[in-house]
Order: C-alpha cells, then sequence, then structure tokens
C-alpha cells in the first residue's frame, strides 16, 4: 500500500485506485478514483477538479475555488468549508456534516464513497441549490 499526499489531482489519478480528498483537516470526501473524476459528490472536490488545465480550456480562464483556505485555529463553525461554497445554507453554518454514505438513485449503495455534505446529491448530480 502507498499513502500519497498532494494537491495535484492530475499526479493522483494514475496512480491511486481511491481517494479520500480532504479540508481543514478532515475527509470530506471518498470514492474510487474514476468515479470521483467522473462525479464529485462534495463541492470542494468539485472545485478542485475543476481547478485542473484541460489542454479542450486552452487559452481560457482557470477556474479558481473563491475564498481563501480557513485558518486551522479558528476553523469556522458547522461544515469548515461554508465561507467558500456555493451551495452553503444556513445548516452549514451550523452543523458538521457527517460523511454520508453515497447511493445511488435508486437507493443502491456505492461501496467506498463518502461525502461529508449535506448536499451532497446535487453536487453529484449538477443540479443548483
Amino acid at each position: 500500500g502507498l499513502i500519497l499526499i498532494t494537491h495535484d489531482l492530475g499526479v493522483v489519478a494514475d496512480v491511486a485506485d481511491k481517494i479520500a480528498v480532504m479540508y481543514a483537516g478532515r475527509i470530506v470526501e471518498t470514492a474510487p478514483v474514476h468515479e470521483l473524476y467522473a462525479s464529485p459528490a462534495h463541492p470542494y472536490t468539485k472545485g478542485l477538479l475543476d481547478s485542473i488545465p484541460r489542454l479542450d480550456q486552452k487559452g481560457q480562464e482557470l477556474y479558481a475555488i473563491k475564498g481563501l483556505p480557513p485558518n486551522l485555529l479558528r476553523i469556522p463553525p458547522g461544515c469548515a468549508f461554508n465561507p467558500r461554497c456555493p451551495r452553503a445554507q444556513d445548516i452549514c453554518r451550523g452543523e458538521v456534516p457527517e460523511l454520508f454514505q453515497v447511493t445511488e438513485d435508486d437507493g443502491t449503495e456505492q461501496p467506498g464513497r463518502g461525502s461529508a455534505c449535506f448536499f451532497w446529491k446535487e453536487t453529484l448530480h449538477g443540479s443548483r441549490s
């Protein structure tokens, strides 16, 4: 086994079978590598993937996650990503989400998939909050 700690998701795709994405010291998403790249279930993961330079977008402005990472001595209440999250709502500012089991539309579990987001379904399926 190998644990690779990196911010470069382009490298991860070539060497990993499973991914655990962390934000502010906490796991916010887990998934088999190809499932995570195809359909992220946490807004932070989606932001990271959207910020990877792509050849088909040559000459276009790169996406950047808005705001700054939190001060780890003063992590915001609720979900630590909430100040930067495009889906943040009141529940995100007041409660820390558990790592929810990600399921298919029919309720079938996706083994190894988890998301610490109250709105993982909306993120996974691309709908707006």
